[in-house]
């Protein structure tokens, strides 16, 4: 197994990659990790090592966040488009280094906001993409994982303040309303199969041999001044009305996903006249590319890419 890191220059700012595969003749597969700042390598490398078997995997923790960790300027322009920009220098690299045409993109959750993006504009570089836990509507999510808490809770004085929260989250201390928002979807089990804490995961980025204690601080540190900077931005995300794409799309959802919504994603996939596939895996919800792993990269090595738009859809 071949694993190296390396570090580039990008639109100015230092990013740390991670590439591993059994052979590095195998496509690359371009990792977008959520959020934002939401750094995943540890994660990856323990749960995901099988996807380099078929694919040379490059896991980029993205400006700001994890190793790529530096403190935002005030000034400094931070938005959707600086990563899909981030990314496009990124691809362009990595495909002149290879001497390839083509590259295939996974986002998972904010991840896939920045590759949705990137497919709609540099089609030309990406033989296909694959989207986990696909981010589709803000507003209808944020409706869905309301319904879901205040189905779920038992307390009165949380499902008052849920239904008071403004999900534009753009007024006030919406900071402080986005956290107590996302911990009571997380307390209620809308995001972690299963799991109402985020804890398991915490292990994997101390034991990591490519993260430092260091590391672990700019992580939290990163997800903070991303979460400031762009959610906003996130909130008025909408990609309902997008129905033609010119990449084949791949959509992995976890059946009991309430923190972007299934359903949303599979509205979506219905209508979309591109070719897709969608799949649906059960006992999962946000994260099954961790919690069902050797399901996920089985899903992931062998999947076809669709070639038509009448669609294909499996449940695993």
């Amino acid at each position: 197994m071949e694993k190296y890191g390396k570090w580039y220059l990008i639109n100015g700012v230092k990013q740390y990659i991670q590439i591993i595969s059994e052979n590095l003749a195998n496509p690359l597969l371009i990792y977008l990790h959520g959020g934002p700042g939401d750094a995943a390598l540890p994660l990856i490398e323990h749960f995901n090592l099988d996807l380099a078997k078929k694919y040379t995997l490059v896991i980029w923790e993205q400006r700001g966040a994890g190793k790529s960790y530096y403190p935002f300027k005030a000034d400094e322009e931070i938005t959707i488009d600086t990563l899909v920009s981030d990314l496009k220098v990124l691809v362009e690299r990595l495909l002149s280094e290879r001497n390839e045409q083509q590259a295939c993109l996974m986002g998972h959750s904010w991840g896939s906001i920045i590759g949705m993006e990137f497919i709609k504009r540099y089609p030309e570089w990406i033989d296909h993409y694959i989207g986990v836990g696909q981010v589709i509507s803000s507003q209808e999510m944020f409706a869905d994982s309301r319904a879901y808490i205040l189905e779920h809770s038992s307390s009165t004085a949380v499902k008052q303040r849920i239904s008071s929260i403004d999900t534009h989250f753009d007024q006030g201390e919406w900071f402080d309303d986005l956290m107590y928002f996302m911990n009571q979807l997380i307390k209620t089990g809308g995001s972690l199969y299963g799991k109402k804490s985020y804890a398991g995961f915490y292990p994997h980025f101390i034991r990591s041999k490519n993260y430092t204690l260091r590391d672990c601080v700019h992580r939290i540190q990163g997800s903070k001044q991303s979460i400031e900077r762009l959610w906003q931005e996130v909130a008025r995300v909408d990609f309902t009305n997008e129905r033609k794409f010119e990449v084949p799309i791949i959509l992995i959802e976890g059946e009991q996903d309430y923190h972007v919504s299934k359903r949303v994603a599979f509205d979506f996939y219905q209508k979309l006249e591109s070719p897709k596939s969608f799949i649906c895996m059960k006992s999962a919800a946000h994260f099954p590319q961790w919690t069902r792993a050797a399901a996920f990269n089985q899903v992931v090595n062998e999947l076809e890419v669709p070639s038509t738009e009448t669609g294909i859809y499996l449940e695993v």
